[in-house]
């Protein structure tokens, strides 16, 4: 199997809630709910190391909430190469009801400096240069504030 390097620089924790209906301004009771950690990029990394491939999974983490994902790292085999950074992950909450109508509210997510990005770079090109490199590499999600796509250039 292969050995792939999936980055998500805007990764969340999902908190998806099942509902009979949403009844906007009261109080809703799901008859389900759910904390996981996600993004794009986490859930390609969880389902390709399903499959059996060898998966290093990176990008920015909030160093206040990161339990969710190291636990999830550890159920799903993948190696943690995220940066930490100061603050909390991103949540998004996710409301589905018996109708299939699903509703999405994603949070805006942490901002990012230089200083996170240059340690990034850091640990990318440390993955890229070891003894054995990824064969690929998925780049998957959204931007976290203070992130230009440009800089996936520099990466």
């Amino acid at each position: 199997m292969a050995r792939v390097l999936c980055i998500t620089l805007n990764p969340a924790l999902d908190l998806a809630f099942n509902l009979d209906a949403l009844v906007l301004g009261s109080v809703n009771r799901p008859t389900w709910a759910q904390l996981e950690a996600a993004g794009k990029g986490v859930n390609v990394a969880r389902v390709l190391a399903g499959l059996g491939h060898d998966v290093t999974v990176s990008g920015f983490l909030g160093a206040d909430n990161d339990a969710p994902f190291q636990l999830a790292f550890t159920r799903n085999a993948l190696t943690d190469a995220f940066v930490r950074v100061p603050g909390e992950t991103r949540i998004n909450a996710k409301i589905a009801e018996q109708s299939g109508r699903v509703t999405d509210i994603n949070g805006p997510g942490m901002p990012t400096d230089a200083t996170h990005l240059q340690a990034l770079i850091d640990t990318l090109d440390g993955e890229l240069a070891s003894a054995t490199p990824p064969q690929a590499v998925v780049v998957a999600g959204s931007l976290p504030q203070g992130c230009h796509w440009m800089i996936l250039a520099r990466c």
